[in-house]
């Protein structure tokens, strides 16, 4: 079976599943009361537009969010022993794993543009567009929350692969994943420090490319070795 069918079957699954149809109006939804809640706490700040605020809020969940997606996913399969169906399929593992890896960053990536895109739009119906400064801030931060969804597939993955458990799972994700989405945010700065602002852009998006590849073989290498 090819990594298309497979990532064809996976993305149906999972953008007809309850939990990406909250999460693609629950995040949006969020944002927008998020930054309704900063705006009655700190009446008149500054550079508080929807969108910036949402976009901000997309590069922190985000990557969260499509972590715990893949290792419950991945978890529960183990444990209903699904993949045992696969072994008498001429089915490549690394492709299972890839086709979720594909299905869940699409998915998620989906919910942050839309997050941002109705701040937006609220922002153009409230007082016009951002600035082009927030503008390049706001797009700025979609790029990275974009290398750390990535990121944060991979690690999914790699845990879901190692966890015996969705409790286990959840707490690799919480203090391991937390850990590991610092990186990208902390070689952002670099952009700020070099008085080059593509390169806060372009460090964290090269790191988390490669990153998520070496999680991504490590979750196949292991994958490939159990036993179900």
């Amino acid at each position: 079976m090819s990594l298309l069918i497979l990532f064809n079957d996976e993305l149906k699954g999972f953008y007809k599943s309850k939990a990406m149809i909250a999460l693609w109006v629950g995040l949006p939804v969020f944002s927008t009361l998020f930054t309704l809640l900063y705006q009655l706490l700190e009446p008149g700040a500054p550079g508080t537009f929807f969108s910036l605020l949402s976009a901000l809020l997309v590069s922190t969940l985000g990557g969260y969010l499509s972590s715990l997606l893949l290792v419950t996913t991945i978890v529960n399969e183990k444990n209903q022993h699904v993949y045992e169906l696969f072994l008498v399929r001429p089915v490549k593992r690394r492709n299972l794993l890839l086709a979720k890896f594909l299905a869940v960053y699409i998915c998620v990536t989906i919910a942050s543009l839309l997050a941002v895109g109705l701040g937006l739009l609220i922002d153009y119906f409230t007082g016009g567009l951002p600035p082009d400064l927030v503008l390049a801030n706001i797009f700025h931060n979609l790029a990275i929350s974009f290398s750390m969804i990535a990121l944060s597939c991979a690690a999914g993955i790699l845990i879901g692969v190692v966890a015996p458990s969705v409790l286990l799972g959840v707490i690799g994700v919480l203090y391991g994943g937390n850990q590991l989405l610092a990186v990208p945010l902390l070689t952002s700065m670099f952009g700020d420090i070099s008085g080059m602002p593509i390169l806060g852009v372009v460090i964290p998006t090269v790191f988390s490319v490669i990153a998520s590849i070496a999680l991504l073989l490590i979750a196949i290498r292991i994958f490939n070795r159990k036993q179900f």
